[in-house]
């Protein structure tokens, strides 16, 4: 696996700057397909691309591109490697419009053969945008505003009212209260400190119970959403604006309005109460498809069943460019 580190300046000034790792597989194996991979609120896009001593085959960047697909792992603006500044003013689609730029000017790139040398042009390849947490809801406004991709998969976000599951009900109670914002309320009216106070439990939602503790540690040690200590993997930053990414029907009217292939992931214990229900938010899609795996909690990535989920998300990816979706 190759890997290429970019860095491309976005933007109508230019201002802007979105940071990404390119992870090609050899030219022989190469497919029709380009997964572009954007990381959860508090999550940087090396979460694509795990790595844990003693422990094997936590990279999904990897698994992918074993099987001949070209990912594209990115930091969102305001989130990791990518520019930081603005925080409490930032919007959320201030945010898909920087994204939307980085991934279009990748996108051709690849088409013309430019990303990297000796890797051929793929210049019908299928551009395909997937999304954990806040990178799912992301990628639906990105889709719906820019066309960023030829299909979307969301992953562990709700398009109807995403919630942080609890260990008892009162506690899902108070943390889904906590989150009554919409698109409307100002990032310098939101506070990521404050609102994550009420959620009483982070491991819980994040990680099933068989995930080993030394990777759990990994993850939590250094706390959340506010991390004191970063890991590699994560983002020391959270733009104010994503607070009110949880709040109900945030991107209605968006995932109503994408009209391509939907791959819809939820884990056993994850952020949608009635994971069923949410294919009927993408009333226009050309085709849906939903997958709930179980022993997963809402960071897919760390789960024991983790594989499962690779293996339809590239079978999906497959689907999608054998229909001719770059022709498009």
């Amino acid at each position: 696996m190759r890997r290429i580190e970019l860095t491309l300046s976005t933007g109508p000034d230019g201002s802007g700057r979105i940071a990404m790792t390119a992870f090609l597989p050899h030219p022989s194996i190469a497919r029709n397909s380009v997964i572009f991979a954007s990381p959860g609120g508090g999550y940087a896009r090396g979460y694509y691309d795990l790595r844990f001593d003693g422990h094997a085959d936590y990279s999904q960047a990897e698994h992918h591109v074993a099987r001949g697909h070209v990912v594209v792992a990115y930091d969102h603006l305001g989130c990791g490697h990518s520019s930081t500044d603005r925080l409490d003013t930032l919007t959320i689609e201030d945010i898909a419009a920087h994204n939307h730029d980085a991934v279009s000017a990748v996108a051709d790139r690849i088409r013309g053969g430019t990303l990297a040398e000796g890797f051929p042009a793929i210049p019908r390849a299928a551009m395909i945008g997937i999304g954990q947490s806040m990178g799912g809801g992301v990628s639906i406004i990105m889709q719906a505003r820019h066309g960023s991709f030829d299909a979307v998969g969301v992953l562990g976000y709700s398009a109807i009212h995403t919630v942080l599951p609890q260990p008892n009900e009162r506690a899902f109670e108070r943390a889904a209260d906590a989150y009554r914002f919409d698109r409307g309320t100002p990032g310098s009216a939101l506070s990521v400190e404050a609102v994550s106070a009420e959620v009483m439990d982070f491991v819980y939602p994040f990680h099933w119970e068989d995930v080993p503790d030394d990777i759990v540690e990994a993850d939590m040690a250094g706390g959340f959403p506010i991390r004191r200590t970063v890991p590699w993997f994560a983002s020391g930053t959270i733009p104010n604006c994503v607070v009110a990414m949880m709040g109900p029907g945030y991107v209605r009217e968006e995932a109503a309005a994408i009209d391509v292939p939907v791959f819809l992931a939820f884990g056993e214990r994850d952020v949608s109460r009635d994971p069923r229900a949410e294919p009927a938010a993408f009333a226009a899609a050309s085709d849906i498809t939903l997958s709930i795996v179980p022993r997963m909690a809402h960071m897919h990535n760390f789960a024991s069943t983790r594989r499962l989920l690779w293996d339809r998300l590239s079978g999906w990816a497959d689907a999608v460019a054998r229909t001719g979706a770059g022709d498009q």
